[in-house]
């Protein structure tokens, strides 16, 4: 233990002022924030922005952006919120209570709202933490609410049968243990008085950190207790994550992937079925909502072992809804939501599919548009034909991913190529999930190309997304996914 703790006290060892140029240089080139708006500082690692965001949707994506740097242990959010829409008392109600009814879940729910002034109550009973997450978070997403104020309640019985705090904590741990995303191999999970749980040990980023808070309220605790759960950078590196990418048998993979599906409110009710044959997994049956569809995709590639997801899910609404009335709700979603509302943008429906036209700044409002049409009722397909003016296009995948994160600052033609490494390098350097992995960084004119090995396949997307953070102008991925091999 000695030698554990030393270690990650040497790692964490970060600098302050390292940490407050690397969060405002990611807050500079990633969309859905105005950097000029906001300012940072650290202090032994927390840090803090203050300033101000024109809605809740870039307050939280701040947060998530600082979360998610390399050394910082703890983000202070006081960013103030100043809404250039000032909606009245009664339209702001209105808009809200059409957002919960046309969402695809939440309309399921009996919830109310007042408003006033910006500050929006939603009150009601509904059956999980999961659920009255997804509910304040289709508030906060609608135009002109500077504040919410959560009254929703979860009454025992509602929603996942009851289970011991035991049951809980073996729950949370298989769960930790198989999402590909985290590093668990540090945290300790025990039962806390009743169905509450407390989380202990140490965690690589305060982006790790909160995703285990998270799903432990998942799970269904009643109370979680995670003082003792610490960011330590270290705590990724490979001699301390024990097993977690070791062979895995396909049946292990399927159950695992099942009890993801579980613990996802929009996939939970419709319960696809999970083929997996050597780590490549195929999806079938019908879903309710095409969220629904995406997410099991997701949820599957977030599992430990997989190394490919075949989607033949078929979008099957149990309440089958008329294309003008699709187009309505469609039209009037994106006229709510604080990033889309000042696009002028036209809506086709038909057959339940979805087309969008006009034109949007970047390609994160283009796939935001894409993913407050599928939240929607009745809608099966998006066809999202939004288009963004004076970007450069390259093919393959990884390219298209990377730009739905961020906007480039500068052409990367007018960096020098060992400037443009060393910012790529930089990059990687910052990035939790990358800083220790052997990634290798190779530029010329403008073109970064990227060497060596990484653990998943997410890895091998968000190394791309770096190279396009420090500049780069297009993308050679070659690295390889250390795919394990199937268990004997």
């Amino acid at each position: 233990m000695a030698t554990l703790v030393s270690t990650l006290a040497r790692e964490t060892d970060l600098a302050d002022a390292d940490i407050t140029a690397a969060v405002e240089r990611l807050l500079a080139i990633k969309s859905g924030i105005k950097a000029h708006w906001v300012d940072v500082s650290t202090a032994q690692g927390i840090v803090t922005l203050s300033g101000y965001a024109d809605h809740l949707l870039a307050r939280e994506r701040a947060e998530e952006i600082a979360q998610a740097v390399r050394g910082v242990r703890g983000v202070i959010n006081t960013i103030d919120v100043r809404a250039w829409v000032d909606l009245p008392d009664v339209t702001l109600r209105r808009d809200v209570e059409e957002a919960l009814l046309q969402d695809a879940i939440t309309c399921h729910y009996e919830v109310s709202c007042t408003a006033r002034e910006g500050r929006v109550m939603v009150l009601g009973d509904v059956p999980t933490w999961s659920d009255k997450d997804l509910v304040l978070h289709v508030v906060k997403s609608v135009r002109g609410v500077r504040a919410v104020e959560d009254h929703l309640r979860s009454p025992a019985g509602l929603g996942h049968a009851a289970a011991s705090g035991a049951e809980l904590a073996a729950a949370l741990e298989e769960l930790l243990a198989w999402d590909v995303r985290l590093n668990s191999a540090l945290v300790q999970v025990r039962p806390d008085d009743g169905a509450g749980l407390v989380l202990r040990g140490y965690v690589g980023s305060a982006a790790e950190r909160r995703d285990v808070v998270r799903a432990a309220w998942r799970v269904g605790a009643a109370a979680v207790e995670a003082a003792g759960l610490l960011v330590a950078p270290a705590a990724r590196n490979d001699a301390l994550r024990g097993d977690k990418h070791a062979p895995r048998a396909d049946a292990e993979i399927q159950q695992a992937i099942r009890d993801s599906f579980f613990y996802d409110l929009r996939v939970r009710s419709d319960e696809p079925e999970v083929d997996v044959q050597h780590g490549q997994v195929t999806l079938r049956g019908c879903v309710d909502s095409l969220r629904a569809r995406q997410a099991a995709e997701q949820d599957a590639l977030g599992v430990v072992g997989v190394l490919s997801v075949s989607n033949y899910l078929r979008v099957r609404p149990r309440q089958p809804a008329a294309d003008t009335s699709i187009q309505v709700h469609v039209q009037a979603a994106l006229l709510r939501d604080p990033y889309l509302q000042r696009f002028a943008l036209e809506v086709v429906a038909c057959n339940g599919q979805v087309r969008l036209y006009g034109t949007v700044d970047s390609h994160y409002e283009k796939q935001r548009a894409t993913e407050v049409a599928a939240s929607l009722r009745g809608v099966v397909a998006v066809d999202n034909g939004l288009t963004v003016p004076a970007w450069p296009t390259a093919g393959g995948s990884d390219y298209y991913a990377c730009y739905l994160a961020y906007d480039p600052a500068a052409p990367a033609s007018d960096l020098p190529n060992a400037t443009l490494q060393q910012r790529i390098e930089q990059q990687l350097a910052w990035t939790p999930l990358l800083a220790t992995q052997p990634i290798t960084v190779a530029v010329r004119r403008g073109q970064a190309t990227l060497t060596g090995t990484v653990d998943t396949w997410l890895d091998r997307q968000a190394a791309a997304l770096c190279a396009h953070e420090g500049g780069a102008g297009s993308v050679r991925n070659l690295l390889r996914v250390r795919a394990p091999g199937p268990a004997a």
